[in-house]
């Protein structure tokens, strides 16, 4: 838990090689800050308010989010497994490149415009999600889950290992790629033979 003698609102920081692991932080303010080579893993942030802030190369894996809020979030060459991120609150928006977000939910979020590129996102629950008009270049999305998604105008260019059925997903407009755009034929429940 956080102290009193902790300074609680951050405007346009670094913070380099902190060790927020397992710590509970409590009505804190972060404007413009950004966050590198820090472990973070499994903070619960509190009341909480992150705005246009960066992490870059952190392990910010099993953090928690009560009544917390989060715009403008850049995850940069981070290690960001297991977050229920769907615990933030609305709007909420972030941007990832080159991080591992794997065993992650983002159930129901508004994420329109999302960009998750050169991402590693496994086992990611994607349902009840706007995605619409996201950037999903160079992402692995092995075992993740698009259900009632809106995926319209998403752009999934070289991205693999999707399993998305065009029939419970909106897809109109979206951009797709072979050949990993044959796994949509996998929910028609046809086999291809060469």
């Amino acid at each position: 838990m956080s102290t009193a003698d902790e300074q609680i609102t951050h405007h346009h920081k670094r913070f380099e090689n902190i060790n927020y692991e397992d710590k509970h932080l409590v009505g804190r303010y972060f404007e413009g800050c950004t966050f590198y080579k820090s472990t973070i893993k499994g903070c619960l942030f509190e009341d909480t308010t992150f705005n246009n802030c960066t992490f870059e190369e952190c392990d910010i894996s099993l953090i928690k989010f009560k009544d917390t809020f989060i715009s403008n979030l850049t995850v940069v060459n981070c290690k960001a497994i297991g977050i229920l991120w769907y615990d933030t609150l609305n709007p909420f928006s972030i941007i990832a490149r080159n991080s591992i977000l794997s065993y992650s939910s983002f159930f129901g979020k508004n994420l329109k415009k999302i960009q998750l590129t050169n991402c590693t996102a496994r086992e990611v629950d994607f349902s009840n999600c706007n995605l619409s008009s996201a950037d999903f270049i160079g992402t692995d999305f092995l075992g993740s889950t698009f259900s009632s998604t809106d995926l319209r105008m998403a752009n999934f260019t070289a991205a693999q290992n999707y399993q998305i059925d065009p029939a419970g997903n909106k897809i109109k407009g979206a951009i797709f790629q072979l050949p990993a755009a044959i796994s949509f034929l996998d929910s028609l429940g046809i086999k291809i033979v060469d």
